[in-house]
């Protein structure tokens, strides 16, 4: 019985529809007997309407007997109800048209003229009614021998937004894993940031699966937001001339996924593209009966396969396969090059140097490749230029990566311009993720490279909340994990672009005061426990140092920064980075704070304690000596800085040979610290190594008694020390440097030689091999050796030294002098190789002026010792040169 009711309501759409395609049709002849000028889309319909008249009674007479299965009955009935009413609105329009005979010329003629009006609609119409008609038109000519298919194509499309790249760059480890992923699991997802090739991977993808499958259909959906899917759904369907989808009142969305559900109608690659927007994926779609969400649209067939492209690696995991998202890096070096070299029409004519300089200057990013390109060729440029513009940085950099230009690989909708397209991203994640967005303008203020979490995560910050936020910057591609797995990493362009994003928004002089301001909090006091930090931090202190836009309280923050990098680079022996740096501070401080204030006091001290060791004592102590009084009165006589001020001024006068001078001075400072202090504290330690240090020096020129105190205050003050900190700190190795040196003055050899080893040992440890101070100890290691006659093994240390010291300070640096001048009395004791003694003494006396205008104690002897060594080495080799004279004339 409900096979009956069926086939009756089938049989009546029918019937309904052939008396609607009647009336038309008897309307259409009485039109165009009235009127010359009929429109070309009633001439149309005239003459298909017939045809379409006689599929109708046969479908209608065949449904009659019985020979129209259920299934083709009803998916049959929508599309004639479909037609039916375009054909009722055909014939409402013809019947407002039609002339009447009692019609004056004039309406006639007017009739006549409002029909053409109307040929736009008409058109609209029939376009719909055609697309019914196709699926009538196949079922008639099909018969019976397999059930009705409403949505049957008529033709194989292809969608992609771009002809095939016949310079397609292969990246083979994609293919291979979208492959296997593709061949497991039906679908599978590329992600990576803008302008990294997606689309162009995709389109190739597209086109490699056509070549499998000759037959397949090859679609495109817009995935970036609802209405462009919603666009894309429509244009597929009408590609595919899917029946009703011209309707605008028609469920594309569900005819489509009806079409791709279907496997008759073959195998298909579907390509979500620029699916970026987590949101997109769970907003509801505009369908009653077909999928409620993006994430329903597309079904798992074997006969399809579904590709997705996107920024966000997350999109990537829920639309296609979990943990199986291919991640799209840059290009390899080898690879950039040679898309490079597609785009240029002369590249041959380029040095590939220059090719590969400009391509790891872009970071290998297609986009970025692709654009500079266009930009050489548009304005004939070579390489060499191009690669000059950009290392100018700031706004001419900006200026290229905005430039927008024409590429057929990318299509038509595809933005060329680096920051454009990344500026979506930044756009997306400030919307959706104000944390990460957050991080991201912070991070692009600091060196691009070994961003800890010390720096980004902020103080009492939930450790969920911080993860969250890395985890969506890192799913953008914007920042990657370094090789430690402990710190960040962002490429330079992208770096760039947000700084030019952050200008764009009026944000930029914001986010370089927060980066001061937290930069200055994390950095620590340089002292040597804190030099594992300050290593990993010093780099993002030289990048923001350089910022220039920073609020009031930002500058003064900035002035701390200066202070304690200051001191951490003394401690490293940087003592010009020390100088210009605590200088910088010191007016910085003097300018926000005044010239009282105990920062800027404290940082010109820095700036003097520099100078010394810079070769400048004189000058160091005058300027000690002028704010002395300023410092007694603000701190107060004993306090521990107007204390360091007065030590450093009994060390300037170390330096430059006062040792008597020195000696009251550094033994007030170390009593004074040791009634204040303790002895046992590290300040007053220091105080008194200070005096030993002296106490040795004056015994030079003095008695041995000074020698034998050097050697005992050493000692004491090297045990305490060891027993404060250990045997690892740096201040022992210091100590134990010094105390070395006072043993070999009081000749005892094997201790000293013992000293020395250790401090060495311990210093390379922590400094690695060709650090200054270490240099200075092996220096005076060799002088135990010579003192001990052990002369080979001083020749060994002394041509290390001076090899290590010509190529960290260079040739005309006094210590370098010094390492020549120690080499020369070696080989002047050995008394073998003249021709190198008498090199060497040239060598040194090149640079005379050097020697004369240092203010260190015992540099003028270099100058008596060079023109003596010259001497006996001119004095042998003129010897020798005679004697084989004689030789030759006997």
């Amino acid at each position: 019985m409900a096979e009956a009711v069926a086939v009756i309501s089938f049989v009546s759409a029918v019937i309904s529809l052939v008396d609607a395609s009647s009336r038309v049709l008897s309307r259409l002849n009485e039109f165009s007997a009235a009127s010359s000028e009929i429109p070309e889309s009633f001439k149309h319909l005239n003459a298909q309407l017939p045809i379409v008249l006689d599929g109708l009674r046969r479908t209608e007479a065949r449904a009659k007997a019985g020979s129209v299965d259920k299934r083709t009955q009803e998916a049959l009935i929508p599309t004639i109800q479909g037609c039916r009413d375009r054909v009722a609105g055909l014939y409402d329009i013809l019947d407002e048209l039609l002339p009447s005979k009692t019609d004056s010329s004039f309406d006639r003629a007017m009739k006549a003229a409002k029909s053409l009006s109307k040929d736009k609609k008409v058109q609209k119409l029939l376009k719909d009614i055609d697309s019914y008609l196709t699926s009538l038109t196949f079922h008639n000519t099909s018969g019976d021998a397999a059930p009705l298919n409403a949505a049957q194509p008529v033709r194989r499309v292809n969608m992609t937004p771009a002809d095939r790249d016949k310079n397609f760059v292969d990246r083979p480890d994609i293919f291979r894993a979208l492959d296997v992923t593709m061949k497991e699991y039906g679908r599978a997802a590329i992600a990576g940031i803008g302008g990294v090739g997606k689309t162009q991977i995709a389109v190739e993808q597209c086109y490699r699966y056509r070549e499998r499958t000759a037959s397949s259909n090859l679609l495109w959906l817009q995935a970036g937001s609802v209405p462009k899917l919603l666009q894309s759904c429509k244009d597929a369907c009408d590609r595919l001339q899917l029946p009703g989808c011209s309707d605008p009142q028609s469920d594309t969305l569900r005819i489509l996924h009806t079409w791709l559900s279907e496997e008759s109608n073959g195998s298909w690659m579907l390509v979500l593209d620029n699916a970026d927007d987590l949101d997109t994926l769970e907003q509801s779609l505009p369908s009653e009966k077909g999928p409620k969400t993006l994430l329903q649209l597309v079904p798992h067939k074997q006969h399809g396969k579904i590709l997705v492209t996107t920024r966000d690696r997350r999109v990537g995991e829920r639309l296609a396969v979990r943990g199986r998202t291919v991640v799209v890096p840059p290009m390899s070096l080898r690879e950039g090059r040679t898309l490079l070299a597609s785009y240029l029409p002369t590249a041959r004519d380029y040095e590939k140097g220059g090719l590969d300089e400009l391509v790891e200057t872009l970071d290998c990013l297609p986009l970025a490749i692709s654009q500079a390109a266009a930009y050489m060729t548009e304005n004939y440029m070579d390489v060499a230029d191009y690669i000059a513009l950009l290392d100018e940085g700031g706004d001419e950099m900006e200026a290229l990566l905005s430039e927008s230009f024409s590429d057929a690989r990318r299509g038509e909708a595809a933005d060329n311009s680096v920051l454009r397209t990344w500026k979506l991203s930044f756009d997306q994640i400030t919307s959706r993720f104000k944390r990460a967005a957050d991080m991201l303008s912070l991070m692009s203020m600091f060196d691009r490279q070994g961003v800890s979490d010390e720096l980004l995560r902020r103080d009492g910050e939930p450790r969920h909340v911080f993860i969250n936020a890395v985890a969506t910057l890192q799913n953008f591609s914007l920042i990657g994990k370094c090789t430690d797995g402990k710190s960040y990493y962002m490429h330079r362009l992208i770096q760039i672009a947000v700084r030019t994003w952050l200008q764009l928004k009026g944000k930029l002089s914001q986010w370089e005061s927060e980066a001061t301001n937290v930069l200055s909090t994390r950095f620590p006091s340089g002292d040597y426990e804190t030099w594992s930090t300050c290593d990993m931090l010093i780099p993002h202190v030289r990048v923001v140092l350089g910022l220039e836009r920073l609020s009031q309280e930002s500058l003064l923050r900035r002035a701390e920064l200066l202070h304690k990098a200051a001191w951490f680079d003394r401690r490293q022996d940087r003592w010009q980075l020390a100088y210009d740096r605590a200088e910088e501070a010191s007016e910085a401080f003097e300018q926000i704070l005044g010239p009282d204030a105990p920062e800027t006091l404290s940082s010109k001290v820095s700036a003097a304690d520099a100078l010394i060791e810079l070769e400048k004592p004189r000058e160091a102590e005058g300027f000690l000596m002028e704010i002395l009084p300023v410092m007694e009165r603000v701190y107060g006589p004993d306090h521990t800085e107007t204390s360091r001020n007065k030590g450093n001024q009994g060390w300037a006068k170390f330096r430059y040979g006062d040792f008597g001078g020195a000696d009251a001075q550094l033994r007030e400072v170390a009593q004074a610290r040791e009634r204040t202090l303790g002895f046992m504290h590290p300040s007053t330690l220091l105080a008194y190594n200070n005096v030993a240090v002296n106490l040795s020096a004056r015994s030079l020129s003095k008695d041995d008694s000074d020698a034998r105190e050097a050697v005992d205050l050493g000692r004491k003050v090297l045990a305490a020390r060891q027993q404060l900190f250990g045997s690892k700190h740096i201040d022992i190795c210091e100590i134990q440097g010094n105390l070395a040196e006072f043993l070999d003055q009081t000749k005892k050899y094997a201790e000293a030689e013992r000293c020395y080893r250790n401090a060495i040992a311990a210093r390379n440890e922590l400094f690695g091999p060709g650090n200054p101070w270490t240099l200075t100890l092996m220096h005076n290691l060799a002088v135990c050796y010579s003192s001990q006659l052990q002369f080979q093994q001083a020749l060994e240390i002394d041509r290390e030294v001076l090899s290590s010291r010509i190529k960290i300070l260079g040739e005309d640096h006094i210590d370098t002098l010094m390492s020549r001048n120690n080499l020369c009395v070696t080989l002047d004791a050995i008394g073998e190789d003249w021709e190198e003694l008498a090199l060497q003494s040239r060598l040194l006396l090149n640079y005379r002026d050097v020697i004369e205008r240092t203010q260190r104690p015992f540099t003028d002897s270099l100058i008596y010792n060079a023109e003596r060594h010259l001497r006996e080495a001119d004095r042998y080799l003129y010897r020798q040169s005679m004697e084989w004279e004689s030789e030759k004339f006997e």
